[in-house]
């Protein structure tokens, strides 16, 4: 089984750099997203309705904070908790009818990861170093890994 993004109708754009202050600034951001990584390792989680491997993410609930979500996303699909997230930048993409999203992302470690919380969204989730075979990855996600790899997450 080799690994391949997998379009499902989003398009990776580019990766921003970028501090916490400029997050206050932006006005219209998507969902957050998390790079949770144990030793030189990634955690994805297996999407059941892409079926796709995703790193966790999700759209913002109401009054909710870019950070919160990511925590809570991060959560709900992995089971793993987190609160010690640090801001990248963001993710730049297009959906499917050619809208710009801007995803605040957020990276966090861990020594090991807490056992798999069964959720009507994710079946199961897995560590990936980018180079072991596994199938289909959301497009997004698969080449912001690869533009992040040798600036930020030392894979």
């Amino acid at each position: 089984m080799n690994t391949y993004p997998n379009n499902n109708g989003f398009s990776f754009l580019r990766f921003e750099d970028a501090n916490s202050t400029v997050l206050s600034s932006h006005t219209s951001l998507s969902g957050s997203m998390v790079i949770l990584q144990v030793n030189k390792q990634v955690l994805l989680c297996y999407n059941t309705l892409r079926k796709q491997w995703e790193l966790p993410a999700g759209k913002r609930e109401a009054n909710e904070t870019p950070l919160d979500c990511a925590i809570r996303e991060l959560y709900e699909e992995t089971g793993q908790r987190s609160s010690n997230l640090s801001f990248l930048g963001f993710a730049h993409s297009t959906n499917r009818r050619g809208l710009h999203k801007i995803n605040p992302i957020y990276q966090t470690t861990k020594q090991t990861i807490d056992p798999f919380i069964t959720n009507n969204e994710t079946s199961a989730i897995r560590l990936w170093d980018l180079t072991e075979p596994i199938g289909a990855v959301a497009e997004v996600d698969f080449h912001l890994l690869f533009a992040l790899r040798e600036r930020h997450l030392h894979l």
